[in-house]
C-alpha cells in the first residue's frame, strides 16, 4: 500500500530542466543541418522542374509544326511562377513596329510569330544564380544560356 509520501514522489516524478534543456538543444541542432539541405533540394526540383517543361514546350511545338498545324501552339507553364517561386516565365519573338511605334501582339502560347518562330524562356529571381536566364527557340530547338544558369 501507498503512502502519501510515496504517491507525491510518483505523482511528481518528470524531465529536469537540464534534461529538457539538452533535448531542445539537440533538436535545434538537427533542424540547423536540416532545413539548409531541405531548401537546396527545393531549387535543384525547381531548376530540373524549368528545363523540363521548357523541353515538353518545344516538344509540342514541334509536333505541331510537323502535323502543318495552321497556328501550332504549346501549353504555357504558368505555374512555374507561382509553385516554385524561383522563376519568371518569359515569351519572346520578332516583329517589325508599324511607322506609328505600334507593335504587333502575340498569343501566349503559340509557337510561331509574326516573323518567325518565338523563344520561351525565364529567368531566375532567387537563389543561386539569380539574375541568370535560360532561352529555348520553339522552332530549331537552340538553346541559350547566360547568367550562371546551365542546360547541363
Amino acid at each position: 500500500m501507498l503512502n502519501n509520501k510515496d504517491l507525491f514522489n510518483k505523482i511528481n516524478s518528470g524531465f529536469s530542466l537540464i534534461e529538457l534543456v539538452i533535448v531542445i538543444a539537440v533538436l535545434a541542432i538537427l533542424s540547423a543541418i536540416a532545413i539548409p539541405a531541405f531548401l537546396g533540394i527545393r531549387e535543384k526540383a525547381a531548376d530540373t522542374l524549368v528545363k523540363v517543361s521548357m523541353i515538353n514546350s518545344w516538344k509540342e511545338c514541334r509536333i505541331g509544326i510537323s502535323l502543318e498545324e495552321v497556328v501550332s501552339t504549346f501549353t504555357p507553364d504558368y505555374g512555374l511562377n507561382i509553385t516554385n517561386g524561383f522563376y519568371e516565365f518569359y515569351q519572346q519573338y520578332d516583329y517589325i513596329p508599324r511607322e506609328d511605334g505600334y507593335i504587333p501582339p502575340t498569343t501566349i502560347g503559340n509557337c510561331i510569330g509574326p516573323l518567325g518562330a518565338h523563344r520561351i524562356g525565364v529567368k531566375k529571381v532567387k537563389g543561386n544564380n539569380s539574375g541568370g536566364e535560360l532561352w529555348l527557340n520553339l522552332s530549331t530547338g537552340e538553346k541559350i544560356q547566360n547568367g550562371g544558369l546551365s542546360w547541363d
